[in-house]
């Protein structure tokens, strides 16, 4: 092997690289080069150890990891032909290469994600699952199911959150029978009958053994316990199993991942050499000294102190505007701010803990004129069914013989409609309030409900579109029936009323109902727009914390960063997913190559909130009242990052890059209150 190759790594990465034999379990922090230490490896074993680069299997999680390995890999070698072709791929190319070998399955027996949709919505039609037609409720039991599928060993433990129990195996039943009538397999099947296949063909276990003497996994905190149980076959008795992680970024619980994992590798293979690869050059020191003492709060975890290579530079922010509107005005001005400096568009990233929180800010940019890519698939909060029910109230109360709207809200909350009565209804006349009063047999009391939802709409009608919503919600009982709908189902509600309280708040920006409808459908219209993008192009990136995994950018701008988002209220009782949240924002903090910056709004729909403790936690270092001289750049909370002009024992002035403006303010004050970053 070549020595200038070795020659540029550091102690701990060169340990990992000279690493031959046995079990060794690599804790690569952010940013600390895993991908070099691989790919050195790889020629180390290959032109140092002698051992047969076709005996060697190297696992990554997705597609282009494994091409930019493999590209890697290439490029650095010194000798490349077919007999010096190492085995690169993921999951579940690897998996399905063997099914495919020895059960015959091929390519075309494979269940596209789009079939497999169509399947699902399919199967809950017929079910007479209620909200069939919603998207995002299809999406949301999709990823259910890969979650059910990972814990294979344990699937009697399962405890599905999208529906009811009986409900969802009902659903897993159909959909089981269909694959096996069709002769059908999905990307979970590609695990499971290699894992059923390698425990009951001894023969072609022992074969697979020989080919993979040598087995390397990537992002090893991100597996589960299929793939894990599949793992531990192949290596044995010899346990040449390379792998690299880092506990402090595991954070896919919903896909099955377990931090537990990677952090009891030691006791499934007591020989396990253990390797912490500390040193970040990606990062400024101030972000990674923020990240260090924020990670350092979970219990769960290997100890391990990430160093920062480059020791001076780097700024990170805090700053809390009073509502989510003037956040993003902010957003948008530091964004203008960084351009001046000298950054482009696509050296900053925006990111937010879930999709729901992109649709304000990309009106936001759209207002700026600020280009911008979502790497996530924006969620259009409009065509979820309890936005779709809210919309529809609006409706009906600006049109009473909106038939369509008014049969999806009629019994919501329940005023004990029979669907009976709507067919006798239906043809009698426009109003369709009108025709079951007369032709839908109706009790008294349903009547009188019914004329209560005539006199309900008539006040929507009156009403602004932010107390519209309101009047719905609570005069109605829209979020008691939620409520009621989420016990009888044994779901959580919490997305539901997220939902609707990110709804409500949007609407402040329209008061009239019409121009509220209309903005809704240019929305959609905006986000059906094919968006090509070309190789570079420059846009500022809209990304949730969970896709900017494993990217890095010059600038981050981390938004909400308030308690109930990040963390999750749904986290807040659990410490094992309070600790994954904190791992969540640990890896979002730790994307910024130079800047930080987070927001945390004041006020979330006109009620008052608190900063996540996750910033506190971050310990940012406040000046010392003799470092505040003139010409110093400092951060305030609020007006953001300024200048000091001048000083005096009580007064300090600031001017602030975003209005160019001076202000006089109180120093002692700003000082107690930590109200100055550095």
């Amino acid at each position: 092997m070549n020595n200038k190759l070795l020659d540029s790594l550091n102690p701990q990465q060169l340990q990992a690289v000279k690493h031959k034999d046995g079990p060794c379990m690599v804790y690569a922090g952010p940013g600390s080069g895993k991908t070099t230490v691989i790919t050195y490896r790889l020629i180390h074993l290959i032109h140092s150890c002698g051992v047969n680069p076709q005996n060697i299997l190297v696992i990554t999680f997705t597609k282009a990891a494994a091409e930019e390995m493999k590209a890697r890999f290439e490029k650095t070698n010194e000798i490349n032909n077919r007999r010096n072709m190492v085995n690169f791929g993921t999951f579940h190319s690897v998996f399905f290469r063997v099914i495919r070998s020895y059960l015959g399955y091929d390519l075309s027996d494979i269940l596209s994600e789009k079939d497999k949709y169509i399947l699902i919505k399919n199967i809950v039609k017929t079910l007479s699952l209620q909200h069939g037609e919603d998207d995002e409720f299809i999406k949301e039991i999709i990823l259910e199911l890969g979650l059910y599928y990972s814990n294979y060993l344990k699937r009697e433990e399962f405890i599905p959150s999208t529906m009811s129990k009986l409900d969802f195996d009902r659903l897993v039943h159909y959909y089981e029978n269909y694959k096996q009538d069709n002769k059908k397999i999905d990307f979970d099947d590609m695990l499971i009958k290699c894992y059923s296949l390698l425990k009951s063909n001894a023969n072609m276990l022992e074969k697979l053994r020989k080919q993979y003497q040598y087995i390397l996994i990537d992002e090893f905190q991100d597996i589960n316990m299929i793939q894990f149980e599949i793992i531990k076959l192949l290596v044995s008795p010899l346990n040449n199993v390379f792998v690299v992680g880092d506990d402090d970024q595991s954070i896919y619980s919903f896909r099955g991942a377990n931090p537990q994992f990677i952090l009891e590798f030691d006791k499934i293979y007591p020989t396990t050499k253990k390797i912490i690869i500390n040193v970040n050059y990606r990062c400024q020191k101030k972000v990674i000294d923020g990240a260090n003492t924020l990670i350092s709060k979970n219990l769960v975890r290997v100890s391990k102190n990430i160093e920062a290579f480059k020791v001076s530079g780097g700024n990170v922010a805090y700053f809390s505007p009073r509502s989510r509107e003037e956040e993003k005005m902010e957003v948008c001005m530091m964004i203008q701010d960084c351009l001046q400096r000298g950054y482009q568009y696509s050296d900053i990233a925006i990111i937010f803990r879930t999709n729901i929180l992109a649709n304000g800010m990309v009106d936001a940019l759209l207002d700026h004129r600020i280009p911008y890519y979502c790497k996530d698939q924006v969620y259009n909060i409009y065509e979820h069914w309890v936005a779709k029910d809210i919309l529809s109230y609006l409706r009906c109360a600006n049109n009473i013989v909106d038939r369509d709207a008014l049969r999806k809200i009629i019994n919501k909350p329940t005023r004990y409609i029979p669907k009976k009565a709507l067919e006798e209804a239906n043809n009698y006349h426009k109003d369709l309030i009108t025709s079951l009063k007369v032709k839908g047999s109706l009790l008294p009391y349903q009547i009188k409900l019914l004329d209560q939802l005539e006199l309900d709409l008539k006040t929507i009608s009156t009403l602004s579109t932010s107390d519209a919503i309101n009047y719905i919600r609570s005069g109605l009982g829209y979020d008691e029936y939620i409520e009621n709908y989420c016990l009888e189902k044994k779901i959580g509600s919490n997305s539901f009323f997220e939902l609707l309280d990110e709804l409500e708040e949007v609407s402040i920006k329209y008061p009239s109902h019409h121009s509220f409808l209309q903005h809704i459908e240019a929305f959609k219209d905006k986000l059906k727009e094919p968006k090509k993008r070309e190789v570079g192009k420059d846009e500022v990136h809209l990304l949730t914390m969970h896709s900017a995994k494993g990217l890095e950018y010059g600038v981050v701008i981390i938004v909400d960063a308030i308690e109930g988002i990040i963390p999750h209220s749904k986290s807040l009782e659990v410490d094992e997913q309070l600790e994954e949240e904190r791992r969540l924002f640990y890896v979002a903090i730790t994307r910024a190559k130079e800047e930080l910056y987070i927001y945390a709004p004041k006020y979330r729909f006109d009620r008052k909130v608190s900063a996540s403790r996750f910033i506190e936690e971050m310990q940012y270092d406040t000046p010392a009242k003799e470092e505040l001289k003139v010409g110093r750049e400092i951060f305030h909370k609020v007006f953001g990052r300024g200048f000091v002009e001048g000083m005096t024992e009580k007064i300090i002035k600031i001017r602030f890059a975003k209005n160019n403006q001076v202000k006089d303010l109180d120093v002692n004050i700003c000082l107690q209150n930590n109200i100055f970053r550095e």
